[in-house]
């Protein structure tokens, strides 16, 4: 008995419960002591519990027994849970508003990952005055395309146009590596990669032309150039991808006008000009097809002068949120040069001579200049946001006319973006630096972001993008031809409930 333990205990035993009756039996156990030679001390436990309750005793039935949930349950929990669910929902917004102990909002530190100098490159044979004229990730954030060019023209472009394409390679340390360039013989105003497809490249002209880059194919099969004379042969402003909603809803229109099928891989473009016009395209670039579905001519039917678009952008599709939440899918916003804002719907009804629609159906509030952007909200249904260039930054809900919120920014601007995943905050770029070259702002709580260490070379910003894929990257180029990129490390950023709500 060496192996046993130095505790000895009594046997334990109890009656179980019965649900009927019987007779009552008795049992009894033996108790046996055990013993260890050579134990300093011995420790007797015992244990004795029993019971011989019945139903009667309880006084309920078998059916309230076999009864679930318990009576009175869903009444405790009605009480309950409400009151539990609230207490939980504010302790994970004190830890989401709370993630420092001082009262301070912190200073967020950003990391230069990369600048790119293009007259070190030999950029337009030695022609230092060109200039960035717009930036564009890829899909996957793994490309950046650079326009170079004249951002004057004292009558009309006569400058060669020319984009080059960086990609990151692991060899180098992650580094954006020069991998292509795209001539033009007219400077490239805007570009614009597709949101899904990464080969996919569009860029428009100040020729008022649109074309359409595979870069998948070789050099001399790769761009496919729109038909001749749209926009007016003047300056494309601008240019939108439509997300697969969007382009369901513009491949069905093209099916009903012109009976024709669509392909598997039929892509919606949308450009604008600053004669007034905004073109929607199909185009396939496996199948070389790059066709006209509709023509908006903005407020063409007034009788007015054509408006300079200088921006549009078309709402963001939310299919999950309830009924309540949900807006229109069909409203796209236009800017103009003279400070105006169009809410237009897609299925216009006024048309003008020819085949050209008028989209407008009411005119905003707006600016007194020009606007610079206009961007909706991938995160609040409706709410787009418009900057002009006197600094103005407005919030508008297509629900109505007047701007929401009307924030005057410290600081001359020239472009902006929405950061990803983030519901209240933007990235603006200055127009006349003095350090900093790029500034961040809540525009729920109309206060400046703390970010150190967005320092550019001192010249103004012409175009900025913005890219969440893994890290927050963001491009900008500048007036001397450079472009700087930066890592951002957006979950720092500190929200309010208020942030959250607005």
């Amino acid at each position: 008995m060496s192996n046993l333990s130095g505790y000895d205990s009594e046997a334990v035993g109890f009656d179980s419960i019965s649900l009927t009756k019987r007779q009552e039996t008795s049992s009894s156990t033996q108790t046996t002591e055990f013993s260890e030679a050579g134990a300093a001390s011995q420790t007797n436990l015992s244990v004795s519990c029993g019971s011989t309750a019945t139903p009667e005793d309880l006084g309920a039935q078998d059916d309230v027994l076999r009864e679930y949930p318990p009576p009175g349950l869903n009444e405790f929990l009605r009480k309950v849970v409400p009151t539990m669910l609230e207490q939980l929902d504010q302790t994970d917004r004190e830890l989401l508003c709370n993630s420092s102990d001082s009262e301070e909002e912190e200073m967020i530190s950003s990391k230069l990952f990369q600048e790119i100098t293009f007259s070190e490159q030999g950029m337009g044979g030695g022609d230092e005055s060109a200039s960035v004229l717009d930036v564009a990730w890829s899909s996957a954030g793994n490309s950046l395309a650079v326009s170079i060019g004249k951002t004057q023209h004292e009558d009309w472009c006569t400058h060669n146009g020319l984009i080059k394409i960086y990609t990151i390679k692991l060899t180098v340390g992650d580094q954006l590596v020069h991998n292509l360039d795209i001539s033009e013989k007219n400077c490239i105003t805007v570009l614009e990669y597709h949101p899904s497809v990464a080969a996919l490249l569009a860029y428009g002209t100040t020729s008022g032309e649109v074309v359409l880059c595979n870069l998948r194919n070789p050099v001399e099969e790769m761009q496919l150039t729109s038909p001749t004379g749209c926009h007016g042969s003047k300056r494309v402003s601008g240019l939108q991808w439509a997300d697969p909603p969007l382009a369901n809803t513009f491949l069905t229109m093209q099916i009903n006008n012109t009976g024709k099928r669509r392909g598997a891989s039929d892509q919606i473009l949308i450009s604008s000009g600053s004669d007034g016009t905004l073109n929607v395209w199909q185009v396939n670039a496996n199948l070389k097809i790059f066709e006209s579905v509709v023509s908006y001519a903005v407020n063409g039917s007034r009788n007015m002068a054509a408006v300079d678009i200088s921006c549009f952008d078309f709402v963001k599709a939310y299919p999950l949120r309830p009924s309540d939440d949900k807006v229109a899918d069909d409203i796209f916003v236009v800017g103009t040069k003279c400070g105006k804002l169009y809410l237009c719907k897609i299925k216009a009804t006024e048309r003008i001579d020819g085949n050209l629609l008028d989209p407008v159906y009411e005119v905003l509030e707006g600016h007194a200049t020009c606007v610079l952007n206009v961007a909706f909200s991938g995160q609040k249904a409706g709410i787009f946001l418009s900057m002009s260039i006197d600094s103005e930054l407005r919030v508008y809900d297509v629900n109505q006319s007047s701007p929401l919120k009307v924030l005057c920014l410290d600081a001359p601007v020239s472009c902006m973006s929405w950061l990803p995943n983030n519901p209240c905050v933007v990235i603006v770029g200055l127009a006349k630096p003095e350090g900093q070259c790029l500034k961040v702002f809540n525009v729920s709580s109309g206060k400046s972001v703390p970010v150190d260490g967005l320092v550019g070379t001192g010249q103004s910003v012409t175009a900025l993008a913005v890219k969440q894929s893994g890290a927050c990257r963001i491009a900008a180029g500048d007036l001397g031809g450079s472009v700087r990129i930066w890592e951002l490390p957006t979950r720092r950023i500190r929200y309010t409930a208020d942030d959250l709500e607005f």
